[in-house]
């Protein structure tokens, strides 16, 4: 195909009936004819690059009418094709392209983007495998390869692809960490391992890659290689803190108090992560009660964790509830606004702030409290649920009913579901609206509700205030059998 040289500004082509141009090197004339058809081509694309694909589109195919053997102009238009989303179409388009120029980069990875649009996942990695063998040295084609082959449910062709790559580039910490996904989509524990620990003896200096090792050890129940990997830790740095707090055991003659003790040197190190610090103590938290011998202990190191981290928020996270479980609603409730005022971003913390200033019956800080929670996070029912016990309790029914009712809709068929039902009976009732009442306590007991002490209660509430006395004692009976509640009893006198 000859080759014609045509330099011509996109903006300002001139109507001529003979233009000067180079031919083969050469000074030529080039009739008319000639002129119009390059013209069609340059202003489809000056279209394009406006990203008017309509306007391009007719000019492309003009210009293809006569040159069906132009590449660029198959290229255009297959980019035209799927800017609009006619996939197909710029499918066909591209293929000619590459059919004309298998070799350029640029035409392939086109084609692979479309056979991903059009779910072709395993198509594209093999257009990608071509292209590594095309150009051996561009990383990226190597990671597409891998992508689209795990993609498609060939997860051996992705560790294919990375071991290819490391031998151009060598172990890096993305293609370890890659082939570590890998394997543990695999559920291959062993390899996902070996890939860890292959990263580490790659780079002995950096610590933090061993730590990774342990870590996944840890989490996946094999205490005794974790353990291996946090001495190998310390022989290279002694003073390494998460290391020997991972290391430090109760001692089969000590109390757990005693054992609680010891950790508190490590946690008021600053220097000390304090993710492992909470790893420790969280069995302890989460049965720690009023009389629990272990209590001072707990104190002391959540106020080791406030000096030694104090902004952190998940410091004051632990903090509030440990007071929280010793029944110091007050002191856990300050620690969590402490974290919230840290971030916000937590909605762990927004929820434990709520349960304590509705236990405490706060119901004007509970409102506004829950207001902000649903600011700032719009998709959590509980929030919303929050919202309307405390409108309720105002006397702002209809604002409750509303919140709660989209609170409804976004906990699905969560259990959470029968909280909202039922506190939607409870507005309706204060409300005196009582067939729409009946109507959420009987879509509750429907869906679980004869075991929701809550429900069972307040259904037993709406019966008697229709005085439907059986039907209310029969409701009461069963919620106080459920929870052995004492208030029932006064209702069932």
């Amino acid at each position: 195909m000859k080759k014609y040289l045509l330099f011509v500004c996109l903006l300002g082509i001139s109507q001529i009936s003979l233009a000067q141009n180079t031919l083969d090197g050469m000074v030529k004339l080039v009739p008319e004819q000639e002129v119009g058809r390059q013209s069609d081509f340059i202003n489809a694309e000056k279209e394009r690059i406006l990203q008017h694909w309509d306007k391009a589109i007719p000019l492309y195919k003009n210009f293809l009418r006569e040159n069906p053997d132009n590449d660029a102009a198959w290229f255009g238009m297959a980019r035209c094709e799927f800017a609009k989303k006619n996939f197909d179409t710029a499918l066909e388009n591209i293929n000619k392209a590459v059919a004309i120029a298998p070799s350029n980069q640029w035409y392939r990875v086109l084609q692979a983007d479309i056979y991903d649009q059009l779910g072709r996942t395993k198509d594209a990695a093999a257009v990608f495998a071509e292209l590594t063998k095309m150009y051996p040295q561009t990383r990226e084609f190597y990671e597409k390869q891998a992508y689209y082959a795990v993609l498609s449910g060939d997860p051996q062709g992705g560790l294919k692809a990375l071991d290819q790559l490391e031998k151009v580039i060598g172990v890096t910490e993305e293609t370890c960490m890659k082939k570590h996904v890998i394997y543990l989509g695999m559920s291959d524990n062993k390899r996902a391992a070996g890939e860890l620990q292959r990263l580490a003896d790659t780079y002995p200096n950096r610590l933090e890659y061993r730590h990774r090792l342990a870590k996944f050890y840890a989490e996946t129940g094999d205490k005794t290689a974790a353990r291996k990997v946090y001495e190998d830790i310390l022989r290279r740095n002694p003073n390494d803190r998460e290391a020997q707090l991972a290391l430090l055991d109760r001692k089969a003659n000590s109390s757990e108090t005693a054992y609680l003790e010891s950790l508190i040197p490590i946690f008021s190190d600053p220097s000390a992560p304090i993710d492992p610090k909470i790893q420790q103590i969280a069995p302890y938290l989460s049965k720690l009660t009023p009389s629990d011998p272990n209590a001072p202990a707990m104190i002391r190191l959540a106020e080791a964790l406030e000096k030694a981290h104090p902004n952190d928020p998940k410091t004051y996270s632990v903090s509030g509830g440990v007071f929280y479980q010793l029944g110091r609603s007050n002191e856990a409730l300050e620690k969590y606004r402490q974290c919230l005022r840290l971030n916000p971003n937590v909605f762990g913390a927004w929820e434990n702030t709520m349960t304590i200033l509705d236990e405490q019956k706060n119901y004007d800080e509970l409102l506004k409290t829950a207001e902000q929670a649903m600011d700032a996070f719009p998709n959590q029912p509980k929030g919303y649920l929050f919202y309307g016990v405390a409108a309720t309790e105002k006397g702002r029914y209809d604002d409750a009913v509303g919140q709660l009712e989209q609170a409804l809709i976004m906990a699905g068929n969560s259990p959470l579901r029968l909280d909202i039902l039922d506190q939607l009976g409870v507005a309706l009732t204060r409300k005196k609206d009582y067939p729409a009442a009946a109507k959420r306590f009987e879509q509750a007991l429907a869906k679980g509700g004869e075991q929701h002490v809550g429900v069972l209660e307040h259904y037993g509430d709406l019966l008697a205030l229709q005085n439907d006395k059986k039907g209310a004692q029969t409701y009461w009976q069963k919620a106080y059998d459920l929870s052995k509640n004492p208030a029932l009893l006064e209702k069932l006198k």
